[in-house]
């Protein structure tokens, strides 16, 4: 009994390995995410796009320092192709930061479904008190297709 107890035991043992499965990615992968930049006065840098309704979608940029003096200088940046061409900017807005603390930009802008894809780009500039830029950081989001 104990013969066969561990001849069976075996088999599943031998078996198991081979019932691993493997599967590819399905959406697309954003490389930026694997590896972080290293920033000197950029705590956190970062881009969202979501759909809402009625063929709109939310974009948001977001950033966050612990700098006190520096001037943070951030664009939320809607891009658009048709999938034949690069990404071409679409709407932009720009708010300018001073200080500690975490900014976000959110708009809310129409993605007409002429166009293939969309995404939004974060620019953010670090400057010192006498307008000199010392950092430059860009941050694209995921895709959301039409």
């Amino acid at each position: 009994m104990k013969k066969l107890l561990s001849i069976l035991l075996a088999a599943v043992l031998l078996a198991a390995p081979m019932c691993v499965e493997a599967y590819a990615s399905d959406g697309d992968v954003n490389y930026d995410d694997l590896v972080m930049p290293c920033y000197t006065y950029i705590s956190s840098i970062g881009a969202c796009i979501t759909e809402a309704s009625l063929g709109f979608v939310n974009c948001s940029s977001t950033c966050t320092s612990f700098q006190a003096d520096k001037t943070f200088v951030l664009t939320c940046t809607l891009q658009r192709t048709d999938g034949s061409s690069a990404w071409a900017d679409y709407k932009t807005h720009t708010e300018s930061y001073y200080g500690i603390g975490s900014f976000t930009i959110s708009k809310t802008w129409l993605a007409p479904a002429t166009y293939d894809a969309y995404r939004v780009k974060t620019t953010l500039t670090v400057k010192n008190s006498a307008g000199t830029v010392l950092e430059t950081a860009t941050k694209a989001s995921g895709v959301i297709y039409k």
